[in-house]
């Protein structure tokens, strides 16, 4: 009697397998009918009330869906080792952790980039936070909803764990050697499905969890100037500040330059003026001859006498 059943149980098997996958498509779907219905192309709630003239909160659209968000930034400061100090000892208050940092230039013009681990709930306050501690000249953030795949990663899992204790029941009724050696074929298949699915869905809790800043922090000497609107008088003062500032640049390049290879520029200064000397030296030789060619007399030549 047990050997007329298994058959049909491992049949049975296979069936609630598929219909598993059925189910984790159908759950998709809705999981991506809900995503269009809350967020838009960017991910942010188009419905947030913002009339107040406040920043809008996202905590409640986030609790009903898998954001992934991100920020980059570039900033400047004019004190590079108190702000870099300052930013890394705010990453930390906030919970959150450097991934990668790097450091490039000489003193005066260096620049750190980092990327920065901040938890999700953190975010918009982080985001403030950066504007305040250094000058920002260019911010930008986005977000990408993985609801759909998130919800079909968990219910792809589900299946697989009914699946896998199945198996195992299987196994413990087989008999036959190929039955057994199937059997434990499909577990280790089951098994390896199992630990693919949960390692994606541990880097996605990971992304989720906590939000990536891109952070560019550049040592300047002058701090960029950023409109203050967009009309054409706020073009203007920008475009002038800008101008002024590329001259006090140029002028003070310049004067670097001299005083960086002043033996060069001593060596072209000695050799123009040894040019220079030359030039008059031959010039006053040269007029001397011609002086002393025009104070001689003019000599008629002779005549020869006819024979």
């Amino acid at each position: 009697m047990k050997k007329r059943l298994f058959p049909l149980l491992l049949a049975l098997l296979f069936t609630l397998s598929a219909c598993g996958g059925a189910g984790s498509g159908d759950a998709s779907s809705a999981s991506a009918a809900a995503g269009d219905m809350s967020m838009d192309t960017n991910g942010w709630a188009e419905s947030a009330d913002t009339a107040d003239g406040g920043s809008a909160d996202f905590s409640a659209v986030r609790q009903n869906a898998k954001l992934i968000l991100r920020a980059d930034l570039t900033l400047e400061t004019q004190d590079f080792d108190a702000a870099s100090a300052d930013l890394e000892k705010l990453t930390a208050e906030t919970g959150g952790y450097i991934e990668s940092s790097s450091l490039s230039g000489d003193k005066g013009s260096r620049s750190a980039y980092y990327t920065l681990r901040i938890p999700q709930e953190k975010f918009e306050t982080f985001y403030a936070q950066l504007g305040d501690r250094a000058h920002v000249v260019y911010s930008s953030r986005s977000s990408e909803d993985i609801t759909e795949q998130y919800t079909d990663i968990e219910t792809r899992l589900a299946t697989l764990q009914t699946k896998h204790e199945r198996l195992l029941a299987l196994l413990d009724q087989a008999g036959k050697m190929e039955d057994i050696i199937s059997l434990e074929n499909a577990l280790a298949d089951c098994e390896y499905e199992i630990d693919s699915l949960t390692g994606s869905k541990r880097h996605y809790d990971d992304l989720v969890g906590f939000s990536t800043f891109s952070v560019t922090l550049d040592e300047v000497q002058t701090l960029t100037a950023t409109p203050e609107g967009s009309g054409f008088g706020a073009q203007l003062t920008q475009a002038a500040k800008t101008g002024t500032r590329g001259l006090v640049d140029s002028v003070r390049a310049l004067i670097l330059g001299i005083v960086m290879f002043w033996p060069v520029v001593l060596l072209l200064a000695a050799g123009g003026g040894a040019a220079v000397v030359i030039a008059k030296k031959r010039r006053k030789k040269r007029e001397a001859e011609w002086a002393a060619q025009a104070a001689q007399p003019l000599v008629p030549p002779e005549k020869d006498e006819k024979k």
